[in-house]
């Protein structure tokens, strides 16, 4: 019978720390980055469902929101002949200013309307909330139901609450999408999906590599946000397209019922 001496077991500690600090890394690796929950296959399958809708709303908290994550696919649906609707919740007030605007809400209102128009709706709802008080301000909520009753769209595009991709996270953009989901699942049958963005787990992709120029051309309206370049960009909406196997894409994670 063998046994262990004093400094056996101290010489063994550290491998069982390591050990044990692997898994975590792994366990963490999986949790928190970005990754398919379906074959490529089906995730672009689910975005050529998208691109088929007739009347879209997307709801958003911040002026340049729409250019990052979903900028793509709200030209390619306005390519075909989609009604897109756009809410944006705040005019971004209290976010960067490079351009040193002394009227900062103003300008940035603007930016979104010009990159608006590069990317193919006009149809911008602002709700000029508070920024950084979105999902708190009893006025958000109604305001979207009497959209949504309005516009009536076959589907929705709101932030991803639950499964946000990191690290970059905003109170307005996860409690935005909070408070739509409250009332979208009130809905009864027929309800239309909803299209969850800036998410870690999606099952829908759609190829933008077509519309990237101009997916980057839009966001570089945003000049107080970003110094007036959407460039240093491409590489992340590449990295997205490779994940399902074309050259740039934007992920959803879709919400049926």
């Amino acid at each position: 019978m063998t046994r262990l001496t004093g400094k056996t077991t101290r010489r063994r500690r550290p491998l069982l720390w390591l050990l044990a600090l692997a898994l975590i890394g792994t366990a963490c690796t999986a949790v928190f980055t970005t990754q398919l929950t379906d074959t490529p296959s089906a995730a672009l399958k689910a975005g050529q469902e998208l691109l088929s809708k007739k009347t879209v709303l997307a709801i958003v908290a911040h002026p340049d929101d729409l250019e990052w994550y979903i900028g793509g696919t709200l030209r390619r649906l306005a390519d075909n002949g989609a009604n897109v609707q756009v809410v944006v919740a705040t005019d971004g007030e209290k976010g960067p200013n490079r351009t040193r605007s002394p009227d900062l809400a103003t300008t940035r209102r603007a930016e979104q309307a010009a990159a608006g128009t590069i990317n193919g709706y006009t149809h911008i709802t602002s709700l000029a909330l508070p920024d950084r008080g979105v999902a708190k301000d009893p006025r958000f909520l109604p305001e979207i139901e009497r959209i949504y009753d309005e516009v009536r769209p076959d589907a929705v595009f709101v932030f991803d609450p639950t499964y946000p991709s990191l690290p970059y996270l905003h109170v307005d953009h996860q409690g935005s999408a909070r408070e739509f989901l409250k009332f979208w699942h009130t809905l009864g049958a027929g309800k239309p999906p909803v299209y969850l963005f800036q998410t870690r787990r999606p099952d829908a992709a759609v190829d933008i590599s077509g519309v990237i120029d101009t997916k980057v051309r839009a966001l570089a309206q945003h000049v107080s946000q970003n110094g007036g370049s959407g460039d240093n960009m491409r590489g992340f909406f590449a990295g997205a397209g490779e994940s399902v196997g074309v050259g740039s894409a934007e992920l959803f994670r879709v919400l049926r019922k």
